[in-house]
């Protein structure tokens, strides 16, 4: 079983989830017609839309009511390593649409991003202002760029080709990358960790000192670990380039912020060494840079299933043979198609944090937005319990929550990976592979926009329950990704945001209600392809009726048979969406949807 099984994307917008939004017209709704480290391997999460605005509460519907870490232990992952996989470029911001099929990626993603994921954007992004804005914006860039271009053409495409700065300055070693964005996004006098890896210098190192370079830096991964486990700074921070200062505050700020954090278990690895150099002038082979993959392995408590891994890359330099290394750089790998989301950059990795811990959740973010992650923290241990509480199906869930809330931008679209998620998301869940083994899931991390969070009250609790819902689903999968239907995925999510509420008067039942009454309801279940439709309101009708459809089973056949069926989809019990529906309500899926298309047109039409 593979969940990143090749797959031709399909062109089209992004579709646009709805779960509770004011009537078109009304105010705040939306307007109508709305790879190896040298090749990006993109990915997409799910994503809840923020533009509309919750319709106001309704009444209730009567018919749905730590163990210690092994510091030493080395895990060792199939790393990707150039040469050793055939990658398949995966189209993105930053990388070129291949021909051919590419890795899954949710119908519609025309960028390609995230795997194990589904799209659910906020904003409306086909309005004239955004199209004439964006024109302007790319003229802009395009006469500021122009005076240099000439200058850059020439070593444009060696640099990109190396995954280097095209305008970085050859030098002996390690070079400082160019990190680019907000040098200090907190204001507290460290930069995270960023940029590309640096380029090395001089001719490849031998065989012997590309080995040694592995095990020295499997001993520096070591002290780490023992480290932070022992709460010894001095230690943790006599791994680094003591005369890289902006590097030191880093890792400091780095040690301090893992000591909040509740994890079950936790410790580095080195799993590959990709590149190695003697430095140009050496003596006898030394000194030696080196690049080296490092894995984060860890599992937070009461949140993961199993241990996931956020994937570094360390340069090191070793002075002589004998010498024990230091760090001279740290940035993040690159995201896989083999191994998913490389988890960098993690919110320990970019703020002075805070942590806000609940019975379910731990919420991270800002030490400067303290005191609305506390509040925020109670919101998110209620939709917590509640998601919960609503469900009725297998173990083996998410038996809580991480959960990310920030009102910096740039900082929500980067966490966990360097594509973003788009500019029109309000709140994301990702997946993480289990370490060691990229077929399971070991836990999910979801990541929220505070700024939209705080326009509408009941948007913020409708938001927490959705992604929750995602988080707690994905260490059930083990099935091909691909294989979901995604009528299934969104439906549930949308479903259980909504089951306290009545369906009677919403937006989703107003929309369906329209369709039948103009005729364009078809009495069929949504397919992959209307998500990904050219129209907006084909993509809108797809997110209303999965919701329906999964109200309809849980209405008709009871909550513990709609848990049942999303358990029976994501695990692949039964051997597909058709078998899980007959498993679940002893209906074939014609007789299923046959069923569910009567009840919309007599409770809806």
């Amino acid at each position: 079983m593979d969940h990143n099984t090749p797959r031709p994307t399909v062109d089209g917008p992004q579709p646009p989830v709805e779960t509770e939004r004011a009537e078109p017209g009304a105010p705040g709704a939306p307007a109508e017609g709305e790879q190896d480290r040298a090749t990006d391997a993109p990915m997409i999460p799910r994503q809840m839309p923020a533009d509309q605005q919750a319709d106001a509460p309704a009444t209730p519907d009567s018919a749905t009511d730590t163990k210690a870490a092994d510091p030493s232990a080395t895990v060792r992952h199939q790393a990707p390593l150039p040469g050793a996989y055939a990658w398949v470029a995966v189209p993105g911001p930053r990388t070129p649409l291949p021909s051919g099929p590419v890795p899954f990626r949710h119908p519609g993603d025309t960028l390609g991003l995230w795997p194990n994921s589904v799209v659910d954007p906020r904003r409306d992004r086909h309005t004239a202002a955004i199209i004439v804005c964006s024109l302007l914006a790319a003229f802009a860039v395009l006469v500021a760029a122009g005076s240099s271009i000439h200058d850059r053409t020439g070593n444009a495409r060696a640099a990109v080709e190396a995954g280097v700065d095209p305008g970085r300055p050859p030098g002996a070693g390690a070079v400082e990358p160019d990190r680019g964005g907000p040098v200090d996004p907190d204001g507290d006098g460290t930069s995270p960790h960023g940029g590309e890896v640096p380029e090395l210098q001089g001719p490849d190192a031998s065989s012997t000192a590309r080995n040694s370079a592995m095990t020295r830096a499997q001993r520096l991964a070591n002290t780490r670990s023992v480290a932070l486990a022992k709460n010894d700074a001095t230690a943790f921070l006599g791994t680094v380039d003591k005369n890289n200062k902006a590097l030191v505050d880093t890792e400091r700020r780095l040690f301090a912020n893992l000591r909040k954090v509740p994890f079950d278990e936790s410790a580095w690895s080195a799993t590959a060494v990709t590149d190695a150099r003697t430095e140009p002038g050496a003596v006898n082979g030394w000194p030696v840079n080196a690049t080296v993959e490092i894995a984060f392995r860890h599992q937070l408590a009461n949140v993961d299933v199993r241990p996931v891994a956020e994937r570094y890359v360390w340069t090191i330099r070793c002075v002589t043979v004998d010498d024990a290394c230091n760090i001279t750089n740290v940035t993040g790998s690159r995201d896989s198609v083999i191994l998913g989301a490389s988890g960098y950059p993690a919110p320990w990795d970019v703020w002075d944090l805070a942590v806000e811990r609940r019975p379910h959740v731990v919420v991270f973010g800002p030490a400067a937005t303290a005191a609305d992650l506390r509040t925020r923290a109670d919101e998110a241990e209620a939709a917590a319990v509640y998601d919960i509480g609503v469900w009725k199906g297998p173990t083996g869930v998410s038996p809580g929550f991480a959960i990310t809330l920030t009102r910096e931008r740039d900082t929500f679209e980067s966490l966990y990976s360097r594509e973003s998620p788009g500019d029109w998301a309000a709140g994301y869940a990702l997946p993480m592979a289990a370490a060691g083994d990229n077929r399971t899931i070991g836990g999910s991390r979801v990541v929220i926009d505070l700024d939209e969070m705080d326009k509408d009250a009941s948007f913020a609790r409708v938001i927490l329950r959705h992604e929750l819902v995602h988080a707690l689903l994905d260490p059930l999968m083990t099935e091909d990704f691909q294989d979901i239907p995604l009528w299934t995925a969104e439906g549930f999510a949308d479903w259980v945001a909504q089951a306290d509420r009545s369906i009677r008067g919403t937006y989703e039942a107003r929309a369906v209600g329209a369709q039948i009454e103009d005729g364009t309801f078809t009495g069929k279940l949504p397919t992959d392809a209307d998500f990904a439709a050219a129209k907006e309101d084909v993509i809108d009708a797809a997110y209303n009726q999965s919701h329906l459809a999964l109200r309809y089973l849980a209405d008709t056949y009871g909550r513990d048979k709609a848990c049942a069926f999303i358990a029976d989809v994501y695990q692949g019990t039964s051997g597909g969406v058709g078998a899980a529906i007959r498993t679940a309500t002893g209906k074939t899926l014609a007789e299923f949807e046959k069923g569910w298309a009567e009840w919309v047109r007599k409770n809806f039409g």
